[in-house]
């Protein structure tokens, strides 16, 4: 009995290894071509004082209604005065966004791509940029599928650098899913961009400020399962009073709107001198963002003074245009070769602390991803909405029926993000793909993303 467990485990760990090394082949022989970056995201690629990185929104250490003063370095709690985020999406690297296969039947193995992918990710067959939903029981193989189907990591190359970035926003409720990115999926995501032989890989993000990051890192087990997924360097950023030379002053179009006064908002060097960055945020509604998903990720790779100026006030009287508004201008200097988003568990109601009486999750144990922040975002909006229709909830927030009454692509963030040219601008140039996701589901969560 006990030789035959012993080799059932190794045949798992062979099954396991095999699946990665497949996805890593798979990906690599991908079409692909850099994404085309504004003169601003180069020059704050390169570290010039041009382009500033977006805020996140971080809830408070109290009363989750009421807004106090903080961030949430990771990215999504709101912070009391004229609030802020720590951000869910992550920033940029110097590399643009990869390009790469795309299908949508899956082969034997889940891993062979059908086309390939064009410029910023967009199927060359097609001409739509394709946004990809994944479900299975190894979340390995979810995210590899999810991430091929949406175009691949081809453009990273051995040697180069690679920065994730996950939601690292707290440490509540340490256990409770859907507060923080997943310590799987993060390991997930490592082992992929493992398999394409990177130089060196950063996982790291800015928690919310009443949160010290080191102790949410260490607290949640996310630095542990990150560099037990092959990651070489865990980056606890520190604020700048205490790491000056750590960030860099950027100024993307429209920033004057939010941050005259500061003259630009200070972004995570780190993320720009990256040749590559993959952005793993959370799926989950926001009271003060409406929402919560790749671009609102980046809050947590802006430095703290550039999350006082974000109007929450707004927010909390029902106003979320300023916020969305400002969301979509500080997510411009980062180009993620990838967004890879968590929506294992879905945060309904409640967000984006997850932590209060009013939280409401569920278990969609789904991976979405695609090169393009806004088709993404819009997609995991209908993710949300799909899951709001399912459950009950009994203490509604602020946003609850603002996200379950609106067009994905009619929401401030997304509305935003279009005006400034950062994706697609509708339903019309975006093809959603799935591996593993019932017909049932594929149905609804079209009929929401094309509404």
């Amino acid at each position: 009995m006990g030789d035959d467990k012993r080799d059932e485990e190794r045949d798992d760990e062979l099954s396991r290894r095999e699946l990665l090394e497949r996805a890593g082949a798979a990906l690599g022989i991908l079409a692909v071509a850099p994404a085309c970056a504004s003169e601003d995201e180069g020059a704050a690629a390169e570290g010039a004082a041009t382009s500033p990185p977006g805020p996140g929104v971080d809830m408070p250490p109290g009363d989750d209604n009421t807004p106090v003063a903080g961030d949430d370095g990771g990215g999504d709690e709101p912070v009391a005065g004229p609030g802020e985020d720590s951000g869910d999406s992550g920033g940029a690297g110097r590399g643009g966004a990869g390009d790469g296969a795309t299908g949508d039947e899956p082969t034997d193995d889940g891993t062979a791509g059908m086309g390939a992918a064009g410029e910023n990710g967009m199927d060359a067959s097609s001409g739509l940029t394709p946004v990809a939903f994944a479900k299975h029981a190894d979340l390995d193989m979810a995210v590899a599928r999810a991430v091929e189907l949406a175009g691949g990591l081809g453009a990273i190359e051995a040697g180069q650098t690679v920065f994730i970035k996950p939601n690292a926003v707290s440490d509540r409720a340490v256990g409770t899913p859907g507060i923080r990115t997943s310590n799987e999926v993060l390991a997930a995501v490592i082992r992929l961009v493992k398999s394409r032989d990177p130089g060196h890989i950063i996982v790291g993000d800015r928690s919310a400020r009443q949160f010290n990051t080191e102790q949410v890192f260490e607290n949640t087990g996310m630095a542990e399962a990150a560099l037990a997924a092959g990651a070489d360097e865990v980056y606890r950023a520190p604020s700048a009073s205490e790491a000056p030379d750590d960030w860099v002053l950027v100024q993307p179009p429209a920033w004057e709107e939010t941050w005259s006064g500061a003259g630009g908002i200070l972004a995570m060097r780190k993320i720009l001198e990256a040749d590559h960055l993959i952005n793993v945020p959370t799926c989950k509604n926001h009271q003060f963002a409406v929402f919560s998903l790749s671009m609102k990720n980046f809050v947590g790779a802006i430095e703290d003074s550039s999350r006082d100026p974000l109007h929450y006030v707004s927010s909390i009287q029902s106003d979320f245009v300023p916020l969305g508004r400002e969301v979509a201008i500080l997510s411009q200097p980062f180009t993620p070769l990838m967004n890879i988003v968590d929506a294992t568990t879905v945060l309904v109601n409640g967000g984006p602390g997850g932590d209060g009486a009013d939280a409401v999750r569920a278990s969609s144990g789904m991976i979405l991803a695609s090169t393009d922040r806004v088709a993404i975002d819009a997609a995991g909006v209908s993710l949300i909405q799909l899951e709001q229709s399912r459950v009950t909830v009994s203490s509604p927030d602020r946003v609850q029926s603002v996200i379950a009454d609106s067009s994905p692509w009619a929401l401030p963030q997304i509305d935003n993000a279009i005006q400034l040219g950062l994706g697609a601008e509708g339903p019309g140039q975006v093809e959603l793909l799935f591996d593993g996701i019932e017909a049932a589901d594929e149905a609804a969560l079209r009929e929401r993303f094309e509404s």
